[in-house]
């Protein structure tokens, strides 16, 4: 069973040069950082070669600490019970960074998350739609970064509105939201049929989207957010 100690072996030898920092922290927590350019061949060796499965990716805006926005993946390797965090450094004058998405599915949403709050952009990303951002929302303003307030009221751009996608040749679609009695919360679904068959789908959510996160960052103090 693999062990912390041999993955940051395995790390330091298999990337070394473009590893700035590897370390367990905590016990059966393991920290990287390491260069944009070899970040997909390392997500796809600890999913496909050592076992790992996605979690999460966030991102921060760092450029006031380290002069970085840091993009952060997480990996879980649950019967060996390790954690792995690969920190990526993008710069601020060039935020962009390959997409995993190609390698790991999972990370399609949580990478245009990142892109619509933070404004790092997943390169080569198989559907580079906004997610969050609000429908008629302008471009180039990030509501994560630390130079935006959270109480900033921009201007409305209903030509930024994203197009879902068209059914396939022969299908017909089926809307379903963005009021439906089984729905949590306002969510738009195109659902693509032929017969009964369900041969495609798309989807729009985040209409209750309050922007919590920025009220915790920029106005909230810990307590009230507890």
């Amino acid at each position: 069973m693999l062990t912390a100690t041999e993955l940051v072996h395995l790390l330091k030898s298999r990337w070394y040069g473009s590893i700035h920092h590897v370390e367990e922290k905590q016990e059966g927590k393991v920290f990287v950082t390491i260069e944009s350019d070899k970040l997909v061949s390392l997500v796809d060796s600890v999913v496909n070669q050592l076992g790992f499965r996605f979690i999460v990716n966030v991102g921060s805006d760092e450029v006031t600490l380290n002069g970085h926005y840091i993009i952060s993946y997480i990996f879980s390797h649950d019967r060996a019970k390790l954690f792995l965090s690969v920190r990526v450094p993008v710069d601020p004058e060039n935020p962009f960074i390959d997409s995993i998405a190609n390698v790991v599915a999972g990370a399609n949403w949580a990478e245009r998350e990142v892109r619509d709050m933070i404004g790092v952009h997943p390169k080569n990303h198989p559907d580079p739609r906004r997610l969050v951002l609000a429908d008629d929302w302008p471009e180039g303003i990030y509501p994560l970064r630390k130079d935006v307030r959270h109480d900033l009221k921009p201007p409305s751009f209903p030509e930024n509105r994203q197009k879902l996608a068209s059914p396939p040749e022969g299908a017909r679609t089926v809307p379903i939201g963005p009021f439906f009695p089984v729905l949590e919360e306002p969510a738009f679904f195109k659902v693509f049929v032929e017969g009964e068959k369900v041969v495609g789908s798309d989807y729009r959510g985040f209409y209750s989207h309050r922007g919590i996160e920025k009220m915790g960052d920029d106005a909230l103090t810990y307590n009230q957010i507890c």
